[in-house]
């Protein structure tokens, strides 16, 4: 592929992820932010059906979002030379995100889709699990992804193609998002500076093909 075919392509990705990612974290934050609070706060925040459904689709689109980083950081990696160390460690830490994300939206998806399932079939679905799985998901979430994220976004300033502002905005973002990522709000972090780059490597590709 060309690299402007690649910066397409690394553009859509990234819009992707930002849209599935936020609306996703938008509509799961109740599970994540009760990590602290007791079982009958779950028990209470899952007997509600709205709720359950809204789960299910932030959970479905965190899912969606966990594949579009690992596409977009794959395809800002095939940019340049595959071998180089920091090609590598982009690869390597937009798939460990994309895992963990993909594993923290399946953490959210289990209690409320057992329990919607469970309203058709009789089966009351998982009962003790209900303050476990989404405890599971939150820590996969802000602390899983956000060391791997943090060691590709500066990874990837070491790839080209990047203009000097830039790069230190995205070593500035990433510190903060390895620092302070206990906070589900600091997860915003990621999507905002995916949405940064993804704008940069498009403009950088239209540049090249209008300069050709």
């Amino acid at each position: 592929m060309t690299d402007e075919t690649l910066g397409r392509s690394a553009s859509v990705a990234g819009g992707i992820f930002v849209v599935t990612f936020f609306f996703g974290l938008l509509l799961v934050g109740d599970q994540a932010g009760a990590f602290a609070d007791s079982e009958r706060a779950y028990t209470e925040l899952f007997s509600d059906n709205s709720h359950r459904v809204q789960d299910l689709a932030g959970s479905l689109l965190l899912i969606v979002s966990a594949v579009a980083i690992g596409t977009f950081t794959h395809q800002m990696a095939a940019s340049g030379d595959v071998t180089r160390p920091s090609s590598v460690v982009t690869r390597v830490g937009g798939t460990l995100a994309s895992a963990s994300i993909l594993m923290a939206g399946a953490a959210f998806l289990t209690v409320p889709a057992s329990l919607q399932f469970g309203e058709f079939t009789g089966d009351p679905g998982l009962v003790t699990a209900q303050p476990v799985l989404p405890h599971f998901g939150y820590i996969l979430l802000v602390v899983g992804s956000t060391i791997p994220a943090g060691a590709l976004m500066v990874a990837s300033t070491r790839l080209g193609g990047f203009p000097t502002w830039l790069k230190w905005v995205t070593v500035v973002a990433a510190v903060l998002l390895v620092v302070t990522g206990s906070s589900v709000i600091t997860m915003l972090l990621l999507p905002i500076w995916v949405a940064t780059v993804a704008l940069a490597t498009r403009r950088t590709a239209q540049i090249a093909r209008f300069g050709e």
